[in-house]
C-alpha cells in the first residue's frame, strides 16, 4: 500500500518514476518506505501524452516500453505488479538471463505462480488477481490505468489495510529496522 500511495502521489504531480524496483525502495527508521532514484523519471504535462524513450531495468519493463509504442504512467503500475510478485516469489515474473527471451516473455507470456504446496509459498487468490490485473499486457486494461492509486487500493487484496493509518504513519509497520546508535 505504501508503494501504491507513493506512486499515486508522483502521478498526481504528473511524474512517472519509470525505474521502480526493489533497489529503489528504502525503509526509513520508522518502517515506512521511501522511493529513491528519480534519474529516469519524466514529467508528462498532459495525462494523454506518451513518452517514447526506452529506459528502466529490463525485468521491470512494461510491454509498451519493450515494443517502443509509447508509454504513460501505466508503466509504473506494471512495475508495482512485478514488485508484488517478486517480494512473494523471490524472482520477477518473466525472469530470464537472456534479454531477448525476457522481452519476449514480457510481451507474450502469462504470469505463472509456483505451486503453493510444492514450494511452500502461501498466497491468496486475491494476490494472484491483483498481480494479474497489474500485469495486463494492454496498458489501457491495466489496473490503475484509469483510476490510479485509488483504483488499485479498491482491490480486495488491500481491504484489510487502513489507508488513513498508513498515510498518517500511525500504524505499526510490518518491518521496523533496529538502527543502533552509530556514534
Amino acid at each position: 500500500m505504501q508503494i501504491v500511495l507513493a506512486v499515486g502521489e508522483l502521478h498526481d504531480k504528473g511524474i512517472m518514476h519509470r525505474d521502480l524496483k526493489l533497489e529503489n525502495i528504502l525503509i526509513d527508521n520508522k518502517g515506512y518506505v521511501k522511493l529513491i532514484d528519480y534519474g529516469l523519471a519524466k514529467i508528462l504535462d498532459n495525462s494523454s501524452d506518451l513518452a517514447m524513450s526506452y529506459c528502466g531495468t529490463p525485468e521491470y519493463l512494461a510491454p509498451e516500453m519493450v515494443t517502443g509504442e509509447g508509454h504513460d504512467r501505466a508503466v509504473d503500475w506494471w512495475a508495482v505488479g512485478v514488485l508484488i510478485y517478486e517480494m512473494l516469489i523471490g524472482v520477477t515474473p518473466f525472469f530470464n538471463k537472456n534479454r531477448q527471451l525476457l522481452q519476449s516473455k514480457i510481451k507474450h507470456a502469462k504470469v505463472v505462480f509456483p505451486d503453493r504446496r510444492q514450494f511452500k509459498i502461501d498466497y491468496s487468490e486475491q494476490l494472484v488477481d491483483v498481480v494479474n490485473m497489474l500485469l495486463r499486457k494492454d496498458r489501457n486494461d491495466r489496473l490503475g490505468s484509469k483510476g490510479g492509486a485509488k483504483e488499485i487500493l479498491s482491490h480486495p487484496w488491500f481491504k484489510d489495510l487502513d489507508r488513513k493509518a498508513v498515510e498518517q504513519q500511525s500504524m505499526t509497520p510490518p518491518f521496523k529496522p533496529d538502527f543502533k546508535d552509530q556514534t
